[in-house]
């Protein structure tokens, strides 16, 4: 029993990790919590992406767990302070794991849980995680990496209370191999996951550039003037802009660096896009991002 005591204190202090997340109103039926525009460390501790409750008048609808455990209940916490709603339905927006390593708080809860079927073949579930590796153990305490209870191919539409809510899938790899978006029609906003950032450079990492200015191109159309990305503060319906031109000014001066005949290393050298350069993370992403570029634009057809 005496060697039980210190694993039950042990336990007790881990699990109690707080993140204190500020919830912030949006709209009158949106609430969400704004992570640090940066990469995932021990101070952050994984609050560095956007997570959102959607109030459907009976319920709530969550767009993102985020990145633990501890993340999924602090902001549960926060929000049932806001008004004590159960939560309804979880839907990851895609399969980085800073976005849906707090399923496991909500399954516990017999919360549904849906995504695409990318989760299927590229959502890893192994351990350590790569947020696992990047925080502290105290918060990613009883993070049990759980996949989508519902996986679906196609769009799909669904009726929660007094919202509707349009899932849309993206047809070809943007930021990850299948994207997925929710967009509320009657309040106009659109929840964008990681195809829009803002205050931080993008990530091509595991995208297609084209692919993702195709998404954006299409986003336009929905018409939202209320869009929440992934990672970043902006919110209105110029939120898509920063990336949008930062991949299409990427594209146009990659594409000239091939044509020119440089080799990747110079392309990298050449595409140092200053304009950019105030952004979070440009010397750290910025470089992998053209070489990401280089390999895609390389092969098409002339």
């Amino acid at each position: 029993m005496r060697f039980l005591l210190p694993l039950f204190t042990l336990v007790a202090t881990l699990s109690a990790y707080d993140f204190a997340l500020k919830p912030k109103r949006i709209t009158p039926e949106v609430t969400c919590f704004f992570g640090e525009p940066e990469v995932m460390n021990t101070t952050n501790n994984g609050n560095m992406v956007n997570t959102c409750y959607i109030d459907t008048k009976k319920s709530y609808v969550v767009i993102d767990s985020g990145s633990s455990y501890a993340y999924a209940a602090s902001a549960y916490n926060a929000m049932q302070k806001i008004k004590p709603w159960p939560v309804e339905l979880v839907i990851n927006t895609h399969v980085h794991d800073d976005h849906w390593l707090g399923n496991g708080f909500f399954a516990q809860k017999g919360v549904k849980v849906l995504g695409s079927d990318d989760f299927i073949h590229n959502a890893s579930i192994d351990s350590p995680s790569r947020i696992q590796t990047h925080i502290s153990p105290q918060a990613y305490a009883l993070t049990v990496p759980t996949l989508p209870s519902e996986m679906i191919a196609s769009d799909k539409t669904l009726k929660i209370g007094n919202k509707t809510l349009e899932l849309h899938i993206m047809k070809q790899q943007a930021h990850s191999e299948k994207d997925m978006v929710v967009y509320v029609p009657q309040a106009k906003v659109l929840f964008a996951g990681d195809l829009v950032f803002n205050d931080r450079v993008p990530s091509l990492a595991g995208g297609n550039i084209n692919g993702w200015i195709s998404a954006l191109e299409l986003l336009k159309t929905y018409g939202a003037t209320t869009i929440i990305g992934g990672h970043g503060y902006r919110t209105d319906k110029e939120a898509m802009i920063m990336t949008r031109e930062y991949l299409i000014q990427m594209r146009s001066e990659v594409r000239s660096a091939i044509d020119e005949g440089l080799s990747i290393d110079e392309t990298i050298n050449k595409v140092t896009m200053p304009s950019f350069k105030s952004l979070r993370m440009m010397k750290s992403l910025h470089r992998a991002n053209v070489e990401t570029a280089y390999r895609t634009l390389e092969w098409e057809e002339k």
